[in-house]
């Protein structure tokens, strides 16, 4: 259950930071217990939002953000909970100060009490809420508390801990086994990711405990464990989850690493230190999610903290090293980037030019070189690259690639009035990209009338469209509709094999002065094998939204009428169909 004292333990570390950050700012406003238990404010962020929180005492029954956060407890709430528990601290405060010294005399009278007995039944959340709101208002008791767990955490023993083994147990044991009901949306894999992640956070915050305490061997077990293991651990199904800012993966790892830049800028850090962080950094950026997945760059990292510990000409070498082990990486051209920005930063403009042509055939550093020259209006050089690039990607079988450097390439040309050259890209476009109805339209409006329906026949020929519609359209049909060419439109409707009632429902009502009869026969054949293949009411419910289609055509009420009585009959053991028949 969360609470208002546990409520850390379900919500992931990053947001967590920021929440406190909402809060500290003095961020949440209007806070207010409208009603017992029920509580509202508004957090100002990039928007003011609204947030709402309803507890059962210190139980947090249920929340409402009206952020556009889909996940578990967002920032915003995270602030709010915080600010309603100062609240709750104030009010405790003043009932501490309320509390009475008791005298010997009264201390001899007290009940003798076992403490361990009564600890056994306490709740463990009350106690954590006691300790902490009495340490709050009792100096000396918080210096034993301290000095307690402090000196336990920084022991011989606990320096001694193996925190490596301990972080990759926490991977190796997490099997199936009993969810939790919060922000479970893992449940279906055979790891359970969210007792996992909630581990991984408790080791984070460690991390960051040991740093403030000045532990730095420590702290820096624990992070680059934490990326180890998350690299050698990941799987495929994690790839899907990782679908907004606040949660995912790669959380974990951001901060991870933002922990090891300051570790790397703590002032009791050693040198040694930072070169070993550096040198485990390079293996773990050798796993192959890191390489394949995307899920974090670590050579970002490698590239921060390298500069914050060396020279420019050591980091110089090191992106050196990593471009002649990756060479074939799809990422290869974002180490490329960063040398050309280190040279620049060196003022080394020759040497970050050589760089970006020895990369040229990199498609990304193709395409920065020529929008670099399109704004130096340099087209004439910006075009031949692009054609180089044309050269290379036809080469490799690049079709896409072929494609985006026309794209650009006649942007160039309709920028310089180049209207020749725009015809023939477009017209290049058409016949083997994708938007088709974009060149389609921009050449009926530079091709000259009379000669447009003999040069459109010519392209089309020229052209192999997708037998798909999909979602029942199709570039093709579109084009004969606004050609008005329904001869063709119909032989196209006749011809296709999938999807063939969405394209009768989107195309069929352009030909129902010519072609009615006809149609009526397709949606009848098509109508009775979809209803033969297809059971359930999702499927019934979209033979009603046939229905209404055949019953536009000439002659369509009577088909529908026929279809309906010979369904009735036919399915009649449907009950489902039955009903939703009922309407016709």
């Amino acid at each position: 259950m969360i609470t208002l004292d546990n409520f850390e333990n379900f919500v992931p570390y990053k947001i967590l930071m920021r929440g406190e950050e909402y809060y500290d700012t003095d961020a949440v406003s209007e806070l207010e217990e409208t009603s017992p238990g029920e509580w509202a404010a508004t957090v100002e962020g990039t928007d003011d939002y609204n947030v709402e929180i309803s507890m059962n005492g210190k139980d947090v029954e249920s929340w409402y953000c009206d952020c556009p956060y889909d996940g578990g407890i967002c920032k915003h709430v995270v602030a709010v909970l915080l600010a309603i528990r100062d609240n709750n601290k104030r009010v405790s405060r003043s009932a501490f100060s309320k509390m009475r010294i008791v005298t010997k005399e009264e201390e001899a009278v007290q009940p003798d009490v076992d403490i361990k007995q009564l600890l056994s039944f306490v709740n463990p959340q009350e106690l954590s809420t006691f300790i902490s709101e009495y340490a709050s208002t009792n100096p000396e008791f918080k210096m034993v508390l301290l000095n307690r767990f402090i000196s336990e955490e920084s022991s011989s023993t606990s320096k001694g801990k193996d925190y490596r083994t301990e972080i990759q147990k926490t991977f190796n044991s997490s099997g199936g086994g009993k969810k939790s009901r919060y922000h479970n949306r893992y449940d279906d894999y055979n790891r359970d990711w969210e007792t996992i992640f909630n581990r991984v956070d408790v080791f984070l915050k460690k991390a960051d405990f040991f740093l403030s305490l000045g532990d730095i061997d420590n702290a820096i077990a624990i992070v680059l464990q934490t990326l180890r293991s998350i690299g050698e651990n990941y799987e495929d199904e994690l790839l899907y989850a990782d679908d907004d800012d606040d949660f995912g993966t790669s959380l974990y790892c951001e901060h991870a690493g933002d922990l090891l830049v300051k570790v790397v800028g703590h002032p009791k850090t050693t040198q040694k230190q930072k070169t070993d962080i550096l040198e485990e950094l390079r293996q773990i950026a050798e796993i192959s999610i890191y390489r394949n997945y995307g899920i974090y760059d670590i050579d970002e990292l490698m590239m921060q903290i390298n500069l914050s510990i060396q020279s420019t000409e050591k980091a110089l070498e090191l992106i050196d090293g990593l471009l002649e082990t990756r060479k074939d990486t799809y990422d290869l051209y974002q180490l490329v980037l960063r040398k050309v920005n280190l040279l620049l930063g060196q003022n080394e403009e020759q040497k970050a030019n050589d760089t970006i042509r020895q990369y040229l055939y990199l498609p990304e550093i193709r395409e920065m070189e020529v929008e670099k020259l399109i704004v130096y209006c340099q087209y004439d050089e910006a075009i031949r690259l692009l054609n180089e690039g044309i050269d290379i990607a036809k080469e490799d079988i690049y079709s896409s690639t072929v494609n985006k450097w026309l794209e650009i390439k006649l942007r160039i040309y309709e920028m310089t009035n180049r209207t020749s050259e725009v015809i023939d890209t477009c017209r290049l476009l058409f016949v083997t990209g994708r938007d088709k109805l974009t060149y389609y339209g921009k050449l009926k409006t530079l091709i000259p009338k009379e000669q447009w329906k003999s040069y459109l026949d010519t392209m089309m020929k020229e052209t192999e469209f997708s037998n798909y519609f999909s979602f029942g359209g199709s570039d093709e049909a579109d084009i004969y509709v606004k050609e008005k060419d329904y001869e063709h439109l119909f032989t196209l409707l006749s011809s296709t094999r999938y999807d063939r009632l969405e394209a009768l429902m989107r195309y069929a009502h352009y030909l129902k002065d010519t072609h009615s009869e006809q149609l009526i026969a397709m949606y009848t054949s098509s109508l009775n094998d979809y209803a033969e293949r297809n059971m359930g009411r999702k499927n019934y419910e979209f033979i009603a939204q046939v229905l209404p289609c055949i019953h536009k055509l000439k002659g369509g009420q009577t088909a529908v009428k026929n279809i309906v009585a010979e369904f009735r009959i036919k399915y009649k053991r449907r009950p489902a169909m039955m009903e939703v028949l009922g309407k016709f």
